[in-house]
């Protein structure tokens, strides 16, 4: 699954409370109460959301900084994060 439109600009919902785990991170939504877990690369998106809205393609910028990955690998994977965390209604998109 790969996330349509690439200039989107993604921030994150509100009422969600963050736990930082050794492997990533846990989210809870407020409204629902339900817990997700994130990996360390989906936990790395979540805390560059945190600091502005943000393209799939900044993040993926964001990432190949940090980890040894070519961004045509980058790209798709990052959009794929962000459709699902759109889907669990964690982040949304602003195109």
């Amino acid at each position: 699954m790969q996330s349509g439109d690439p200039s989107a600009m993604y921030r994150r919902c509100e009422d969600l409370v963050v736990c930082d785990l050794d492997d990533g991170s846990a989210l809870l939504d407020l409204n629902t109460s339900t817990y997700f877990k994130l990996n360390g690369t989906a936990s790395f998106i979540w805390e560059k959301l945190g600091d502005r809205p943000m393209t799939a393609e900044m993040l993926a910028d964001e990432l190949i900084q940090v980890y040894d990955v070519e961004k045509a690998v980058c790209l798709p994977d990052v959009q794929n994060v962000l459709q699902e965390l759109a889907m669990a209604k964690l982040v949304t998109d602003q195109a």
